[in-house]
């Protein structure tokens, strides 16, 4: 019997040896498998955080801000206005702080469709090789002020 018991002790001990060496190699995997694309030193790079009420947000929302987002006044925030020049390459960190959100900018040819998820970065990289005034928006249904996630990219000739 005793015998028994200390295999079964040996077998869990292997076991919990396992799980230990082989989380650094799994979190190392997840990182590569979601680690953000490589970026060339002259991208622009810009975050867009999506809100259910306050729309697109340039910046990043922290976890604690997002509270006070939702007390703060029914008035959406402001709608973003990126401003970068022709040629340039330019990269959006989407981000959403409450909700699944969606993203569109039709005029380069970008659409998320299957969701910006709470917690999570999704990166979108193009060459803003047409000068204009382009609106971004979310194209998933996110919730009763839908319609004021929207947001201008300007781009200088």
């Amino acid at each position: 019997m005793q015998t028994k018991g200390k295999k079964l002790d040996t077998v869990l001990i292997v076991i919990l040896f396992i799980i230990i060496a082989g989380l650094p190699l799994s979190i190392k995997i997840l990182d590569r498998h979601f680690q953000p694309p490589a970026v060339s030193s002259n991208a622009r790079v810009f975050t867009l955080t999506g809100h259910a009420q306050q729309g697109w947000i340039l910046g990043e929302v922290q976890a604690h801000d997002v509270l006070a987002l939702w007390r703060k006044n029914k008035q959406p925030a402001d709608k973003p206005r990126i401003e970068v020049s022709r040629g340039d390459v330019v990269v959006f960190k989407l981000r959403s702080s409450d909700v699944v959100h969606g993203f569109s900018l039709i005029d380069f040819g970008i659409i998320i469709t299957d969701g910006i998820e709470p917690g999570k970065t999704r990166y979108v990289s193009f060459v803003a090789d047409q000068a204009g005034t382009f609106t971004f928006s979310c194209n998933a249904i996110c919730g009763d002020y839908h319609q004021v996630m929207q947001g201008t990219l300007v781009v200088k000739a």
